[in-house]
């Protein structure tokens, strides 16, 4: 098993960090295309078998590494700052690749996708009293039929901040 180790488990991690991060760069772009994104989460999901084969074949250079208080600083805040993203996206994330994950950014996704006269209701509003909380914020309104969705897309304007004004008192 060690022989394997040593020949494979760095090699597969470069490989497939390397994979995962040029698909996650087309993504950030804008490349959505075929299934990219679901090649990217699979692309992950080799990269952590390879990562757990590096860290087992590597495990004493990992505890050194580790025991350096500025890499224990290092480690601490970059853990800090993926999970905010990763807490951040959750709520108003797409769902998923290919309809994969359908928790809280997919009810989010669906009421913001509806107009404000069925989504309010849901929200403990009216139509008028939400419609007014989006005009306080500087948000212009056509009417009880636009969505959210619409609204963020045609003022070019962040969905999760128009839904933090319509939440806001």
């Amino acid at each position: 098993m060690d022989s394997i180790l040593r020949q494979c488990a760095t090699p597969l991690s470069l490989v497939s960090f390397l994979a995962v991060a040029v698909t996650g760069i087309l993504m950030l772009l804008g490349v959505r295309g075929g299934s990219l994104g679901d090649v990217h989460e699979w692309l992950g999901v080799i990269f952590i078998v390879a990562l757990v084969l590096h860290l087992v074949r590597n495990w004493r250079g990992v505890l050194a590494m580790l025991s350096a208080q500025r890499n224990k600083i290092i480690i601490g805040a970059t853990s800090v700052v993926a999970a905010a993203f990763i807490l951040i996206s959750l709520p108003f994330g797409s769902g998923g690749h290919g309809g994969g994950f359908h928790g809280p950014g997919q009810i989010v996704h669906r009421m913001a996708a509806a107009p404000i006269e069925k989504m309010a209701p849901a929200l403990g509003l009216t139509s008028k009293e939400a419609i007014a909380r989006l005009q306080r914020g500087g948000v212009k309104v056509e009417g009880p039929q636009q969505s959210l969705t619409e609204i963020a897309e045609e003022q070019d304007q962040e969905l999760p901040r128009l839904l933090n004004l319509v939440l806001s008192e």
